[in-house]
C-alpha cells in the first residue's frame, strides 16, 4: 500500500499511522521533541513523588503524633487543608507525568494536562486562602497550633508554596501551546 492511500482515505480524512483511528482535523499534531517528552514525564514524576512522600509523611507524623504528644507535649492537630493540597499536588503530578504518553499515542492528551492544571490551580487557591487567613506560617499553625509559629514552618510552607506556582506557570504553558495546535 502507498504512503498517499495510507494516510488518506475517500473523504479526505486522516488516518493515524500508529493507531489506525481517523482524524477528524485537516492538520496531524505535531509531536513533543524529545528532550522536551522526557523533560515534562520527569517533572511530573517528581511532583507525583514529592507530593506521595510529603502525604506519606503527614501521615506518619499523625500516626506517632500520641508518642510525641506524650514525650514532648506538643498536640498534633490534623490539617484537612494541608492534606488536601499535599494531594492536590499528587495528583498534579500524575496527570502532568501522563500527559506526554497520551500526546505520543494521539490520545486524548487535553483531558490530562487539564485535569493536572484543575488540580495544581486548586492546590494553590488553598495555599492563597491559607495564607491570607493565617499568614506565612499556616502549616505549622494548622498542625502544632500556636507552638507552629515558627520560621521553620514559614519556610516549610514557603517551599510548598513557590514549588507549587512554578508547577501551575509550567503546566499552563504546557496547556497554552495544546491547544494553540
Amino acid at each position: 500500500m502507498s504512503q498517499e492511500n495510507f494516510s488518506t482515505n475517500v473523504q479526505g480524512e486522516r488516518h493515524s499511522r500508529y493507531s489506525g483511528s481517523v482524524r477528524f482535523f485537516s492538520k496531524e499534531r505535531s509531536k513533543l521533541p524529545k528532550w522536551e517528552f522526557y523533560l515534562i514525564i520527569l517533572v511530573g514524576f517528581i511532583t507525583f513523588v514529592f507530593g506521595f512522600i510529603s502525604t506519606a509523611v503527614y501521615f506518619a507524623v499523625m500516626y506517632v503524633s500520641p508518642i510525641v504528644s506524650n514525650l514532648t507535649g506538643f498536640t498534633f492537630l490534623g490539617s484537612r487543608f494541608l492534606l488536601f493540597t499535599l494531594a492536590m499536588i499528587t495528583l498534579s503530578g500524575f496527570f502532568l507525568a501522563v500527559y506526554p504518553y497520551s500526546r505520543a499515542v494521539d490520545g486524548n492528551s487535553s483531558l490530562f494536562i487539564i485535569l493536572s492544571f484543575i488540580a495544581s490551580g486548586i492546590a494553590l487557591g488553598v495555599q492563597v486562602y491559607k495564607l491570607a487567613f493565617n499568614g506565612p506560617t499556616w502549616i505549622g499553625l494548622d498542625l502544632l497550633g500556636e507552638h507552629g509559629n515558627t520560621a521553620e514552618m514559614m519556610y516549610l510552607g514557603a517551599v510548598y508554596f513557590v514549588y507549587n506556582l512554578i508547577l501551575f506557570v509550567l503546566i499552563y504553558t504546557i496547556m497554552k501551546r495544546e491547544f494553540e495546535e
